[in-house]
């Protein structure tokens, strides 16, 4: 005598394969980087010493997401003082890219291979020693 009928055994196949696919989805291992995630903003920096104060702004986009590469403008401004007194500012305006390595989480530009790295829980970038603040 045969205790399942052919509705019980397609169900019991429709519920195996069902709890399969929610197991393998649950494993998947392949999480966002939220490193990546980060790096699209605005970041600020200044400094003052004896000879001036330097203002520093880096905008960073995406700019092809598929390829993790992004846009690099970099605002600069610098007042120079001369004996006490403030000369004409100066400004500098840069663009360039940068590719963002997903095992090192650094993000390198493209020009002269600098690296820029990250801090997510303190929201700042770091060019070598030069620090910024991420501000949007």
């Amino acid at each position: 005598m045969r205790l399942l009928t052919p509705k019980t055994d397609s169900m019991k196949t429709v519920l195996l394969i069902l709890s399969a696919t929610v197991i393998i989805s649950s494993c998947n291992t392949s999480g966002k980087d939220e490193t990546m995630e980060f790096i699209p903003g605005i970041y600020v920096r200044t400094g003052q010493n004896e000879f001036g104060k330097e203002f520093d702004t880096l905008i960073i986009s995406v700019q092809n997401l598929a390829a993790k590469e992004f846009k690099i403008q970099n605002r600069w401004h610098y007042i120079r003082q001369v004996e006490g007194e403030a000369n004409v500012p100066e400004y500098k305006v840069k663009e360039t890219s940068g590719i963002y390595n997903t095992e090192t989480k650094l993000l390198e530009e493209a020009e002269t291979l600098d690296h820029y790295s990250f801090d997510i829980k303190e929201k700042v970038l770091f060019d070598g020693t030069k620090k910024f603040k991420k501000i949007k």
